[in-house]
């Protein structure tokens, strides 16, 4: 859901105060104190939406500071993570290592489970992605090692993934499905390769490597080419290593790829029922099937109906 806070419109007064709380609801219990000038001169804008599971948003204000105490973090049952992208200005960003400058086009990764502090010294706009801990461990196994690393945009990778969420950022308010969920896959492909070529691949184990795979399928099911030489190609590993990671699994990896397309595909199918939704060969395409006769043999395969036939059942319960 789209939300925008006509922050200019409030009485100078109170704008800062208004502000501040507006920020804790976004995004997390927090600190915000104008940094060189008075409460009364403060000016900025706030913008924010859904996309899927995550959270993306845009702040654009005069300068200020922005610190997490160790109370603060007691306050939320699970923290997310926050990817703090430095639009325009520049900022001093502290959490575990020292001070790291933050410069047009780069960012960095930010735990809302410990203390941290930012100083915005002038008028600046930061595009701020909210993801949850299962989220971001499912691209990467440990997402704290790059707590207070700053991404930069002069390297290719990054530089990329900041004008992507740009480019997002400035469509955000007109955004409609089904693009969203493509957008939130996009955005998650990107961020889990810039953080996969910082970590030594021989540092996972076979567990580890099976669940950013298993994150991966869930997260493109809606594309046709998914199968073992799409996964191999983007882990960077033989279509063999791939079969082996799913040997002891219950499914081989290309029955684990349709049981989940199904899944999502009854989950649409559900939801059909209660509201305004897609026609069922639209959920085929939408779900990776290459046409409704392909979901349906899958279909009827797993839950001994077919699509149709199971809406109907679900209808009359």
């Amino acid at each position: 859901m789209y939300q925008s806070f006509p922050i200019a419109t409030w009485a100078p007064r109170e704008r800062f105060e208004r502000f501040a709380t507006v920020v804790e609801n976004v995004f997390s219990p927090m600190h915000v104190q104008p940094f060189g000038a008075s409460v009364d001169a403060f000016q900025g804008t706030l913008e924010s939406t859904t996309i899927g599971g995550l959270r993306l948003a845009r702040v654009a204000t005069s300068a200020l500071t922005v610190s997490r105490s160790v109370g603060d973090v007691g306050r939320l049952v699970e923290a997310p993570y926050l990817i703090k992208f430095q639009m325009k200005g520049e900022s001093i960003w502290q959490q575990r290592r020292g001070a790291t400058r933050l410069r047009p086009g780069d960012f960095v990764i930010a735990s809302m489970s410990e203390p941290y502090r930012l100083e915005l010294r002038d008028a600046y706009e930061m595009h701020v992605l909210a993801l949850s801990p299962t989220v971001l461990r499912s691209l990467t196994p440990d997402p704290d090692q790059f707590l207070g690393v700053r991404m930069p945009a002069e390297e290719a990778d990054c530089g990329l993934l900041s004008s992507v969420v740009a480019q997002v950022v400035s469509r955000m308010s007109r955004l409609r499905e089904p693009m969203v969920s493509r957008i939130q896959s996009n955005l998650l492909d990107l961020l889990g390769a810039v953080l996969a070529t910082r970590v030594s691949p021989g540092h996972l184990s076979s567990t580890e490597k099976l669940v950013q795979i298993k994150a991966y399928i869930e997260h493109h099911l809606h594309d046709r080419r998914l199968g073992p030489s799409m996964i191999a190609a983007a882990f960077h590993i033989s279509i063999r290593s791939v079969h082996g990671l799913f040997v002891t699994e219950p499914l081989s990896v290309g029955r684990y790829i349709r049981a989940r397309r199904v899944e999502l595909a009854r989950q649409r199918i559900l939801s059909r029922i209660q509201a305004d939704a897609p026609s069922l060969t639209h959920i085929a395409l939408d779900c990776g099937f290459f046409d409704l006769s392909h979901m349906t043999r899958s279909f009827r395969e797993q839950f001994g109906a077919t699509p149709g036939e199971y809406q109907s059942l679900c209808q009359e319960v």
